[in-house]
C-alpha cells in the first residue's frame, strides 16, 4: 500500500508540473480594483471576464459604468494605457 501510494503520488506531482497553466498575476491585480458588482453592464460575463480582457487590452477600463472617474484612471495608470469613455 505504501507503494502504491508513493508511486500515485509521484504520478500527480509530474502532472502537476506538466499541466500547469500560467496566468497572469495581473488578472487578479485588476479585479480587485474593480467594484465586484458582476454586473454585466460593461458587456462582459463579469468582472473577472472585465479584468482579463482589460489587461489584454481589449477593452479600456472606462468601460465600466459602476467605477469612478479615478479608480478607472487609476486601472488604466496600473495597465499603462489611456481611458476611453466607451
Amino acid at each position: 500500500m505504501a507503494g502504491l501510494g508513493l508511486g500515485l503520488s509521484a504520478m500527480l506531482a509530474f502532472a502537476n508540473k506538466k499541466l500547469y497553466v500560467f496566468e497572469d498575476p495581473r488578472f487578479d491585480e485588476v479585479e480587485e480594483m474593480l467594484p465586484k458588482a458582476n454586473c454585466g453592464a460593461c458587456g462582459l460575463a463579469g468582472c473577472r471576464a472585465f479584468a482579463e480582457a482589460a489587461v489584454k487590452g481589449d477593452v479600456s477600463p472606462g468601460r465600466c459604468p459602476v467605477k469612478s472617474a479615478e479608480m478607472k484612471a487609476a486601472i488604466a495608470e496600473h495597465l499603462g494605457v489611456k481611458v476611453v469613455q466607451e
